[in-house]
């Protein structure tokens, strides 16, 4: 795949997938929101200030993990998230597809990299952004991911360099010698980061001096009060609905950059109220069509109970950013001084 946005034929072959899962993988999918999303880590802008470490998310490797995201992925594919993450809105008036080329293409040039430079992944998924990544600086793209379906399907995409994207998990040491990359970068998977401090360290390890590493992904924000029952309840359905583990302020990501040895260049949230709406109304066709099919039985159940819980307290994560209790985007660039 080389234009970067979800094709009809990958939605049919997610389908099929979906079609054929068996009880066993159901079962295990269902299950998963139990042990992943209960009583996940997070510190608020309240513990930063009083100095409470930050709490790593601990199943951050583990083999249900492992088969949520292929699930996930899958159901992800139906809609406009194949690259499974959720755009800042740069552009209200376009797609969300649109804006994660946005976004990329504003990634590109903070990662300051051209032709003969390596850049790195982290939590790659099915390489559609770093095939993205690949046409808009010239590099060579790398990816690791702890989802072995996805790297399959990276090995698929013709623009990617198949030896290049590997199944590898960035709570373990990295797989590459000192100083391989000229730039790394991840956008929305390291909230399942177990020892920040360790997985940042690595990071730095593989990284050349004046390498850059950005991350887009979730932070608390500053109104977000652990103590309001109602603000615990939209954080914890926004949670099950967008896939993220710990939820840390984002003064927590900026001091675990600078004390592994990082210089933070810039740090900034963005909402996406409008374009998670434009998401959620995309599912909402979506559950209501798959609802009629399984009732008439032309559709198993089970995929139509897959999407549901997928797509259930959507309209939590919306009143969550209105709030400004938390961003899906907050966007760190630092450089490995």
């Amino acid at each position: 795949m080389t234009n970067n946005t979800t094709t009809i034929s990958s939605r049919l072959d997610a389908l099929r997938q979906l079609w054929t899962i068996g009880d066993e993988e159901f079962n295990s999918f269902m299950g998963t929101y139990e042990k992943l999303f209960v009583d996940s880590p997070e510190n608020t802008r309240s513990d930063f200030e009083n100095g409470v470490p930050l709490q790593g998310y601990q199943p951050g490797s583990s083999k249900a993990l492992e088969q949520y995201y292929k699930i996930i992925h899958l159901l992800c594919t139906l809609g406009s998230v194949e690259k499974m993450y959720m755009p800042p809105e740069l552009d209200a008036s376009k797609s969300v597809m649109e804006n994660q080329l946005l976004l990329e293409q504003t990634i590109a040039s903070e990662l300051n990299v051209g032709p003969g430079d390596r850049a790195l992944e982290l939590g790659c998924g099915c390489g559609a952004i770093a095939s993205h990544m690949k046409n808009l600086t010239g590099a060579d793209l790398f990816g690791v991911n702890i989802d072995k379906s996805q790297i399959q399907k990276a090995h698929r995409n013709r623009n990617l360099v198949r030896d290049n994207f590997s199944v590898a998990d960035f709570n373990q040491p990295l797989p590459f010698p000192d100083q391989t990359f000229d730039a790394v970068y991840a956008i929305q998977p390291m909230t399942y980061v177990s020892d920040m401090a360790f997985t940042f360290k690595e990071v730095k390890r593989i990284l050349k001096p004046g390498g850059r590493f950005v991350i887009n992904d979730v932070a608390a924000l500053d109104n977000y009060d652990r103590d309001n029952d109602q603000h615990r309840l939209l954080i914890q359905h926004t949670r099950e609905l967008t896939a993220f583990g710990g939820f840390w302020h984002y003064r927590y990501w900026e001091d675990q950059l600078t004390s592994a040895g990082f210089e933070l260049v810039s740090s900034e949230g963005k909402g996406a109220v409008e374009m998670i709406k434009k998401e959620v109304a995309l599912y909402d066709k979506l559950e209501l069509a798959f609802k009629m099919l399984s009732t008439i039985r032309v559709m198993p159940e089970k995929v139509f109970l897959m999407l549901q819980r997928m797509h259930a307290n959507c309209q939590s994560y919306i009143k969550a950013e209105e709030l400004g209790l938390i961003t899906l985007n907050w966007k760190t660039v630092a450089i490995n001084s």
